[in-house]
């Protein structure tokens, strides 16, 4: 790749509102698209277009390079919306198109050389998996394969994390890890992603074979990913500076609230055409349907509080430069977790309530809830992981956070 300094920020950048306003625009398209979306296990090429049109992929690219650079919750109100058409489509959204925010954070020379030439670059990450990365002269020689790259078959670039020094903690961890910026024509796209749900994020394996990465598009994970990381310099937002791991959660979270928004809707427009087989009664009378209806809108509404509150708070952290420390560090899991617990319980109702019907054949229900039962077995949102270390944390054990321990009260009580 030639080297690019040249920059050029944006005429126009939209509010929040209108960029939302933009996704729910999109809504009917993907309702249309979502099969294909299923049969093609990635994003139809006319999907990527009308989301960069909207301009929803420069949520997060530096306004430097002609992005939006966006307050932390907008990924969260636009996912939402894409979410009631295509979970796919706004699992893309919110995770894929947030790396513009990760390479936000590489060396300043790497995003020079990149971002001039390739404003509208979508980018894959895959972490899962293994690599290791050697030292040589003037950088790196890359070798692994890595598992759920999602969107990587339009993807401009891909970052993928590579071991690069036998170093391990006494759990077994690996401690020093490099983030690797690497391009189309130096790995292979391995199609491996049959999955149940979210078929559309064509989530493949990516492999490297003794690939050459100069030393400025690679950097330390723990400095990629802490505060006030290389690249942050660059830029004007607070999103560049804050440690990524108390964000990365609620990147999760908008995809399974428009999951769950779309299987409630959906629910409702069958259910109100909807008769018993048998009797031929109208089931939308029957007080147990209503009673459970009920219940799952509620479930969904807390869910959308408690991740809009989240969001709200982070960027009020953020844009004061604050640390997240203690128990708000263990906030973020279990809300997080605690919200999509909820949400697939009350997609979990919903679907239940259907019937056979809408379990079989292209009933857009049973792909709502494959989607959004497949999103919630991330591991970042895994309610036992989430809560195991606030258990830890209230009996004052130490849960292998400084960052918790040392502002931990029950320590040593």
């Amino acid at each position: 790749m030639k080297s690019a300094t040249k920059t050029s920020k944006p005429s126009y950048i939209p509010t929040r509102e209108e960029l939302t306003k933009a996704a729910a625009d999109l809504i009917p398209k993907l309702r249309e698209r979502a099969e294909e979306a299923e049969d093609l296990r990635m994003m139809p090429d006319e999907t990527i277009e009308d989301i960069k049109k909207a301009g929803i992929h420069k949520m997060f690219t530096p306004k430097r390079y002609g992005g939006f650079e966006m307050d932390w919750g907008t990924q969260v109100d636009v996912a939402r919306e894409l979410g009631k058409g295509c979970a796919s489509t706004s699992w893309m959204s919110s995770v894929v198109m947030s790396h513009s925010w990760n390479l936000g954070r590489f060396p300043a020379e790497a995003q020079e050389e990149f971002w001039p030439s390739c404003p509208d670059a979508i980018i894959a990450t895959a972490f899962a998996g293994g690599g290791e990365m050697k030292k040589t002269e003037g950088g790196y020689i890359l070798n692994g394969l890595w598992r759920f790259a999602s969107g990587v078959d339009h993807s401009d670039c891909s970052i993928v994390a590579g071991q690069y020094k036998n170093t391990r903690s006494k759990s077994g961890t690996v401690l020093d890890y490099r983030m690797a910026l690497i391009m189309p024509d130096q790995y292979e796209i391995v199609d491996t992603w049959h999955a149940e749900g979210l078929k559309g994020t064509g989530s493949k394996d990516i492999k490297v074979v003794d690939t050459f990465v100069p030393e400025h598009r690679t950097v330390k994970a723990l400095e990629l990913g802490g505060n006030n990381p290389p690249g942050s310099e660059l830029h004007e937002s607070y999103i560049y500076r804050v440690e990524m791991g108390m964000y990365f959660n609620t990147l999760l979270s908008g995809p399974i609230l428009g999951a769950t928004h779309g299987v409630l809707l959906e629910y409702l427009e069958q259910t109100r055409s909807r008769f018993g087989s048998m009797f031929g009664e109208r089931v939308s009378e029957q007080a147990p349907v209503q009673q459970k209806i009920g219940a799952s809108y509620e479930e969904l509404r807390t869910s959308d509080l408690i991740i809009d509150d989240l969001c709200n708070y982070l960027h009020e952290q953020g844009q004061a430069g604050n640390s997240i420390l203690g128990d708000d560090r263990l906030k973020i899991r279990r809300e997080t977790a605690m919200a999509a617990q909820l949400c697939l319980k009350s997609g979990t109702r919903l679907s239940g309530m259907m019937g056979v019907t809408a379990q079989t054949g292209r009933n857009p229900a049973q792909r709502m809830f494959r989607d959004l039962r497949t999103m919630s077995t991330h591991g970042a949102i895994h309610w036992d992981n989430a809560t195991t270390p606030t258990g830890s944390y209230l009996l004052g054990i130490e849960t292998g956070d400084p960052l918790i321990d040392e502002n931990n009260e029950f320590l040593n009580t």
